[in-house]
């Protein structure tokens, strides 16, 4: 039997990860002291006027890529550059994460396991969406 709703599990994975972009990103952006007090209290920000205005900025891109997800998750044969950036983004941030806990050795802002570990489900999460992306899907206009 035919599913009404094609690329059901996609749509439903793009959608959830769509609301923690959004939610994290709005902790971001009106939370940024709040989430800054949670690093270590060994780092020392160089200008904490920047480092704040930063944390801000990338809350506002987490919003606008939380509201790209939203919308890939509602039509994801419209949205497949959408879907395939966020796959790409996905595989990146794994590779950096390696890097950073192989090359730089950043284990006192991050522990290196977390690293690791977030780099593997960065890595299942990026082939989980490039396996149920839409393939040769036609694009139906928008009523």
């Amino acid at each position: 039997m035919a599913s009404s709703q094609p690329y059901g599990t996609l749509r439903i994975l793009l959608f959830v990860i769509s609301v923690i972009e959004a939610l994290a990103g709005l902790c971001l952006l009106f939370a940024s002291s709040w989430v800054l007090s949670l690093a270590s209290g060994s780092v020392e920000f160089p200008n904490a006027g920047f480092v704040l205005i930063l944390v801000k900025a990338i809350g506002i891109a987490a919003i606008a890529s939380g509201y790209l997800l939203c919308a890939a998750a509602r039509n994801p044969a419209r949205y497949i550059a959408v879907i395939d950036t966020f796959a790409f983004v996905l595989l990146a941030g794994s590779a950096l994460s390696v890097y950073a806990s192989v090359t730089l050795h950043i284990d006192p802002f991050y522990p290196g396991p977390y690293l690791i570990v977030r780099a593997v489900l960065q890595l299942i999460l990026a082939v989980v969406i490039i396996a149920l992306r839409p393939r040769g899907a036609p694009i139906q206009p928008s009523a």
